[in-house]
């Protein structure tokens, strides 16, 4: 059996507050200011939060005194460093790095198209330097060129039956990043 307060006991606390739950002898008190279920909880994931932020700011500036930028860092960096005798590096390297897009599976296109305007190819001499050079000639017929007037320069994916899956704006990106793109989007 539970206890009640009765009115004295109420009178000599002050602070504490009596509410009778029906078809019970029980009582709940509670203490203002004291915190609920709800409170800790919120409390807790906020310490969390902070304690992630901290933790992860701190992991950043080791990092950087290392010598490596974990912002922009790719973990398939890493594993390169053993050609370069750098062996010593590569524990570090990984606790530093962020997982590269191409670790995940992701689909890959059997052929693209890359679309661009002759009028306007001179606005983007990255993209014309691609196209005009011999670069287009690595992929063989798994990308072809074509000259649409009017458009900016794309490159459009597209799978087996020829049909555009995904179509990309390459107009800021130079011939690095356009090779990068369709070596790991294409599987000629």
């Amino acid at each position: 059996m539970c206890e009640t307060l009765d009115s004295n006991s109420r009178a000599s606390g002050g602070n504490e507050e009596e509410t009778r739950i029906r078809g019970s002898e029980c009582a709940v008190m509670t203490c203002p200011g004291a915190f609920s279920g709800r409170s800790v909880y919120q409390l807790q994931l906020f310490l969390i939060v902070v304690l992630q932020f901290v933790y992860s700011e701190l992991n950043r500036q080791v990092c950087q005194k290392r010598g490596f930028n974990s912002e922009s860092l790719q973990c398939s960096s890493c594993a390169e460093l053993p050609q370069f005798h750098l062996s010593e590096l590569v524990a570090d390297c990984n606790a530093c790095c962020r997982k590269d897009y191409v670790e995940t599976k992701q689909e890959k296109y059997p052929r693209a198209q890359i679309e661009i305007c002759e009028c306007n190819l001179g606005r983007f001499p990255q993209a014309e330097a691609f196209v005009k050079s011999n670069m287009v000639k690595k992929w063989g017929t798994c990308v072809k060129v074509h000259h649409v007037r009017g458009t900016l320069p794309t490159i459009k994916l597209l799978d087996a039956q020829g049909e555009v899956q995904k179509t990309m704006n390459i107009e800021k990106w130079d011939t690095d990043t356009i090779t990068e793109f369709l070596n790991t989007w294409l599987e000629c």
